[in-house]
């Protein structure tokens, strides 16, 4: 992974208190509360109104939005490290990327909401948004987890890890500069720029974990995965830049199993309906299937250009989804790893995050800035919406029960959270 220098910005006040608020029934309260903050928030009537989905008013800009976009296509740069091999074969990605119909609307934008403010340390990790249910989310700003709920709009922070305070929440540690983050049942997961991992249970005010899983001066935590074992066990898994994946019993935090690869592991994701098989990926194109329990290689993906920062499985354990600086993902079916089941392809940078919907009907793609797509995997992903905005990507993710979807932004003026419900046809047909 390469590296980039980290702006330190200042400290948040805000204290520790609960982080969520009961009333799973009232979905649509937002839709008539008194709490409107013109300045703040945009809706979705605003939008119908002809006011901009992010609130630019581009009626007082010297251009328009659409020359602004065309200008934004034209000089943006994608960031690659193995340049000449994409520029090499950029014409047989292209033929290969499959054809998909833009313009469905499977999620309707409803909200968007200023006051959530996200910020990014390392420009290749974009795993910094996490939804808890469909009005929870956690989010980071400024060195610290922060919490914010749709019905109450109300920030909270979650763990302060700016360090030297009297709130700092990893004692010894020093100040985390968080690059990734996981939120996961009742447990937060926070990994940072020196091999860090703070993990809070949202039960209690103290830390149930605080450590460096590598003394690697390198030894980033790039990516952080919670998962389940089929004995009912927590795992949280940790890939870093020290060429390691490590696996960690919950109970404990002990390493129950570590795998070492030739390269900056940056992203590793747990199959869902087998929890000894791991996706990993790197500073390397091919993609591994590994078995976590005993280290041995399963298959090799091959097909990607550069290097990938993003995975993703399906629920049904079959299909998995691999993110790539050559701008595109790829949709394989383990079953026959020999060669990728489907090509997806961006408008303008690399992709930096993948999530499957919880029902598995949606596959959701970011880029690093600008654009977000969401795939019809019923429609062997040959159908899409495209979400277009301006500003740099922290996260997407869906609430758990796929019914909303949410963007963050990271913008020195316009950093917010764009929110989306499940369009009402969407919701009837059902998942895959």
């Amino acid at each position: 992974m390469a590296e980039q220098d980290v702006d330190i910005a200042a400290l948040s006040d805000d204290e520790v208190v609960d982080l969520t608020v009961d009333g799973d029934d009232w979905d649509d309260v937002e839709d008539f509360s008194d709490l409107e903050q013109d300045l703040e928030e945009t809706t979705a009537e605003d939008s119908r109104q002809g006011k901009d989905m992010q609130g630019i008013p581009w009626d007082r800009m010297q251009f328009s939005r659409e020359h602004y976009r065309d200008t934004r296509l034209e000089d943006y740069r994608n960031y690659l490290n193995l340049k000449d091999e994409v520029d090499a074969h950029q014409e047989q990605l292209t033929q290969e990327c499959l054809s998909v119909q833009k313009g469905s609307d499977f999620f309707d934008f409803y909200r968007n909401s200023r006051s959530v403010k996200s910020t990014i340390v390392h420009f290749q990790l974009r795993n910094l948004l996490w939804a808890t249910s469909k009005h929870d989310l956690y989010f980071m700003h400024d060195h610290c987890v922060k919490h914010w709920n749709s019905l109450t709009r109300q920030t909270t922070e979650v763990m302060d890890l700016s360090g030297g305070s009297r709130r700092s929440f990893a004692p010894g540690l020093g100040r985390v500069v968080v690059s990734t983050l996981c939120v996961q049942d009742n447990l937060i997961a926070a990994g940072g720029f020196n091999g860090d991992l703070v993990i809070r249970n949202t039960s209690q005010q103290e830390p149930v974990c605080s450590m460096r899983v590598t003394n690697n001066d390198n030894g980033i935590t790039n990516a952080i995965e919670i998962f389940h074992t089929r004995e009912g066990g927590t795992r949280i898994m940790t890939a870093n830049n020290d060429q390691m994946v490590r696996v960690y019993d919950a109970a404990h935090f002990q390493v129950v199993s570590g795998l070492h690869f030739d390269w900056a592991v940056n992203f590793a994701a747990a199959c869902p309906t087998n929890d000894g098989l791991v996706a990993v990926v790197g500073d390397d194109p091919v993609a591994r299937l590994t078995d976590v329990k005993t280290g041995k290689p399963v298959a090799a993906l091959k097909g990607h250009l550069d290097y990938s920062f993003a995975a993703a499985w399906h629920p049904d354990g079959h299909l998995l989804a691999t993110g790539n600086q050559d701008t595109t993902t790829r949709i394989w079916d383990i079953r026959q790893p020999g060669k990728s089941l489907a090509v997806l392809n961006g408008r303008m940078g690399a992709v930096r995050s993948l999530r499957f919907s919880s029902d598995g009907r949606f596959l959701a793609m970011a880029e690093p800035a600008d654009f977000v797509h969401v795939f019809d995997v019923k429609a062997g992903f040959q159908r899409s919406q495209e979400i277009d905005m301006f500003g740099e990507i922290s996260g997407v993710c869906f609430s758990p029960q796929a019914d909303k979807f949410f963007v963050g932004i990271a913008d020195a003026t316009y950093s917010s959270l764009l929110q989306f419900r499940r369009h009402a046809y969407q919701s009837l047909v059902g998942g895959r």
